[in-house]
């Protein structure tokens, strides 16, 4: 890992650990809380798009973490701390058997694959034979982080949100500087190339999937029992699989930093947007979403980048 590099690591870090410290009131507390579990959840997409591969339906990955945790919690009387990284392990499990099966298939073949999944598990959290476990539609309550009757739990359940969110940033840092890394980048760039070159492409799409679909997982489990309390069939909803898509596209696709940076500027937005538009909140983003491209093909990562590169290359 290079010099530069670290640098922008120790900002992101920074920025993150700070940010209470600029805005104290508990309403931004509460979205940065919701930005940095969006930013664990593209990064997660972000993993599985570095190897070429593309899932629309990472919301069942999402869902399945969020239900696994509650019900973990609920039945079990596993304490919320614990269940949030053992309740990922049912979706990263079930993401190495659905990976095992499909990941032979290429791009977007695995992306219909994965959007017919999502609906198949919405489906069957809804039957009413599994309505003793789910119950429902009615969705089930989740407990929280840290107890609403602690002095300050809104900043204690940002800081555990952000440590976890640190964590796995830096282990997506990690990972794309890894053997793993760079068979994946292989893999992506000419996967018959890399087969002649001795990598096993199937083996290692397995462990990015795997790896991915357990991150989407925790993102979920820090979502119902950090951020909203309740868990419902409905987070397994289209656009929550289109969320990272459109977070990892605008902040920088196979980059460690553009999912975050992508998380924070499109929510931002859409929440603002919301507040003022309504419901024309979504083409507000979307307009957005085609400038950036546009201009901005790589992300607006690589964008900031080149322009700070720019700077101080005239300044030598």
């Amino acid at each position: 890992m290079n010099k530069k590099f670290t640098k922008v690591q120790i900002i992101v870090i920074a920025l993150i650990l700070i940010l209470p410290f600029i805005f104290p009131d508990p309403y931004y507390l509460q979205l940065f809380s919701m930005i940095l579990m969006f930013s664990i959840y593209a990064i997660s997409w972000n993993i599985l798009a570095y190897s070429g591969q593309v899932s629309l339906g990472h919301a069942a990955f999402l869902g399945i973490g969020a239900y696994s945790s509650v019900l973990l919690v609920k039945n079990l009387g596993l304490p919320v701390l614990a269940t949030i990284f053992i309740g990922p392990l049912f979706a990263a499990l079930i993401g190495l058997g659905l990976g095992l099966l499909v990941l032979r298939l290429r791009e977007w073949f695995l992306s219909m694959v994965t959007f017919g999944f999502s609906v198949i598990v919405q489906a069957i959290v809804v039957d009413d034979r599994m309505r003793f476990l789910t119950d429902g539609w009615n969705g089930l309550f989740a407990k929280p982080f840290v107890s609403s009757l602690f002095p300050y739990h809104q900043l204690l359940n940002y800081y555990i949100i952000a440590i976890i969110t640190i964590v796995v940033y830096i282990s997506s840092s990690l990972i794309f500087n890894s053997r793993l890394g760079y068979a994946l980048r292989a893999i992506e760039e000419n996967e018959t190339l890399a087969k002649i070159s001795g990598i096993n492409a199937t083996y290692y799409k397995v462990i990015a999937f795997t790896i991915s679909t357990y991150l989407a997982g925790l993102s979920g489990a820090i979502y119902v029992h950090g951020i909203t309390l309740f868990v419902s069939p409905e987070i397994f909803n289209i656009q929550n699989s289109f969320w990272p898509l459109i977070f990892t596209l605008a902040g920088g696709i196979k980059t460690t930093e553009g999912p975050i940076l992508g998380a924070f500027l499109i929510w931002l937005a859409w929440t603002e947007l919301s507040r003022i538009a309504s419901y024309y909140a979504l083409i507000g983003v979307g307009i957005l979403l085609v400038i950036i491209i546009v201009f901005a093909p790589k992300g607006l990562y690589s964008l900031i980048f080149k322009i700070i590169s720019n700077i101080r290359g005239k300044q030598t």
